[in-house]
């Protein structure tokens, strides 16, 4: 039984709250989080370091802000626990290389929640790239969602606005379907932080990719649509929902969102798989490295392509 301690109970927190719930082989043991209401079934701290003593988990998820996760995460791998922590990882690209140092040097193992990866639609696609059966030559990711609100639209405690918080997850994918890519533009508007995002890459395998999403109030939101063509086939993607497709396989079917998984059906895939790892001595199926590639080109849009 892997004996999980969650810190933070945001959002974020809580899908890996409900997560845990329903993963065989996982057990909450503890939250903490310093609004001391909280429905979690499980004692709540307000202290990790007192909760690790008291608890004795054997890992750690981590869902608070991104300027706290370092801290954080180093209390955890002081006292030798794997440590999960929520992506983009830290609030800047440097401290996440901190974290990935630390976790090098205390051979105690880091793990990147990376829940849209997670997704079985998300697999199949690369599944279809990777084997050669479809090669796109354009990728589109668009939405207009809520304004960022909280800490989150604080750029000094999330490290940056859209782009880093929402726009990770779809750099991140584009990378993992089709490698890393050469900036062509970046277009980020809004002050302090950018509420409009318009990112265009191209890949070696001859595909471009855009990334548009928009984030206010006035718009109404809706899911993030992902469209991948080539010559002879198309496909679309709502959130974890493949919509329609053409000159390809058949997609599988939807997957169930377990209760409390607001944010899709990736948060359980993704402690399903990081119990199952854990159990096996295995550390973290997706690493703090892995996300690296993702960050640097955040970093390189934030350098040269603010407008």
């Amino acid at each position: 039984m892997i004996r999980w301690l969650v810190v933070g109970a945001g959002h974020a927190g809580k899908c890996h709250i409900a997560a845990i719930d329903q993963v065989i082989g996982a057990e909450l043991v503890g939250v903490v989080d310093t609004n001391a209401d909280i429905d979690a079934n499980a004692p709540i701290f307000d202290n990790l370091a007192a909760a690790i003593a008291e608890t004795k988990p054997t890992a750690v998820i981590i869902a608070t802000p991104n300027d706290t996760q370092l801290a954080l995460a180093r209390v955890a791998i002081d006292a030798g626990l794997p440590v999960l922590c929520e992506k983009p990882v830290c609030n800047s690209f440097e401290d996440a290389k901190k974290l990935a140092l630390f976790s090098d040097q205390s051979k105690v193992p880091v793990g990147v929640v990376l829940n849209q990866r997670a997704q079985l639609h998300s697999r199949w696609i690369k599944g279809l790239v990777h084997s050669g059966v479809f090669r796109p030559e354009q990728a589109v990711f668009s939405a207009n969602l809520p304004r960022l609100t909280g800490w989150h639209a604080d750029p000094t405690r999330s490290g940056g606005g859209l782009l880093r918080t929402v726009g990770l997850h779809y750099i991140d994918l584009l990378i993992w379907w089709l490698g890393r890519p050469s900036l062509k533009y970046a277009k980020l508007s809004g002050s302090p932080q950018e509420n409009k995002i318009d990112v265009a890459v191209e890949f070696s395998a001859s595909c471009r990719a855009q990334i548009n999403i928009t984030a206010v109030h006035e718009i109404g939101s809706g899911p993030v649509k992902c469209t991948l063509e080539s010559k002879s086939a198309c496909l679309e993607m709502h959130g974890h929902e493949i919509m329609s497709v053409d000159g390809l396989p058949e997609p599988p079917p939807l997957e169930p969102i377990g209760e409390g998984l607001f944010f899709g059906p990736g948060h359980q895939v993704v402690v399903e798989e990081a119990t199952a790892s854990l159990a096996q001595s295995k550390g973290f199926p997706i690493n703090v490295m892995d996300v690296f590639p993702a960050l640097s080109l955040i970093e390189e849009i934030y350098a040269g392509g603010r407008s």
